[in-house]
């Protein structure tokens, strides 16, 4: 797989079908002159469809449907392995670090049917396996397979698996995942044409800025200059600081 790049959405679900054709001559000119050939470039375009209905019309971009036609609520259980995450519900205790039924995390979300979900992260268990879930509503249905919002997990300490991490083989510990799967929606489906840019081909991230800061100390008064910085709270106070009293030089 190559990554082409950075892209621009672009919406594609209109209202109705364009009296006109769309002018595809800046595109055949450049596949023209890359030495690329396609049937479209010579006016041919493909057969009408037939026999589109049902379940069938909403997989495809027809401008009689709207957004949620293409959306599909799956309902089903994702499992799998994974490493552990059971660090992420350690509390601050230092002799009982995972404690049971202890709210380490607590959220009000709102999910894919617009249902209102007061998620917990929490201990389940300590047994084994150890239980731990994520973002669940705190009911009976915690921790167990009949658990419907959120994440679970199971760490089988008594139990290894190989991996393969940087082409080195390791034992780690099994981790068991269970979660049900919201099928396709607006937090997980793009539904836009994508535009590249040719200039854009390759670069798969906009640029990053990094600002090292070098400070000269004076030899003399190396505890005033230091003081001088515990006053200052980011670069816009430190380049205003004593009327320019600091030298900022930008490489």
């Amino acid at each position: 797989m190559d990554d082409m790049g950075l892209f621009t959405d672009m919406s594609y679900i209109v209202s109705g079908i364009s009296s006109s054709p769309p002018d595809y001559s800046i595109l055949i000119n450049k596949l023209n002159l890359s030495g690329i050939t396609s049937p479209f470039m010579s006016g041919i375009v493909p057969g009408v469809m037939t026999g589109i209905t049902g379940t069938t019309a909403i997989v495809l971009r027809l401008p009689s449907k709207i957004e949620s036609d293409y959306y599909y609520f799956g309902n089903l259980a994702i499992t799998g392995a994974t490493d552990s995450k059971i660090e992420n519900v350690r509390s601050y205790d230092a002799v009982n670090p995972f404690k049971v039924g202890f709210n380490t995390a607590a959220e009000l979300y709102v999910n894919y049917n617009n249902i209102s979900i007061d998620g917990v992260s929490r201990v389940k268990s300590i047994s084994e396996p150890y239980i731990y879930v994520f973002d669940t509503i705190n009911d009976a249905n915690l921790g167990t397979n009949n658990q419907i919002y959120g994440l679970q997990y199971l760490d089988y300490t008594g139990q290894t698996r190989q991996v393969v991490i940087d082409g080195i083989a390791n034992s780690i510990p099994v981790t068991n995942f269970r979660y049900i799967g919201e099928g396709w929606n607006k937090t997980n489906t793009s539904l836009s044409a994508l535009t590249k840019e040719e200039y854009l081909f390759g670069i798969i991230s906009p640029p990053e800025v990094q600002s090292d800061v070098f400070i000269d100390r004076g030899i003399t008064t190396v505890m005033d200059m230091h003081l001088r910085l515990s006053e200052i709270k980011d670069l816009g106070e430190l380049s205003r600081y004593g009327n320019g009293f600091y030298n900022l030089t930008k490489q």
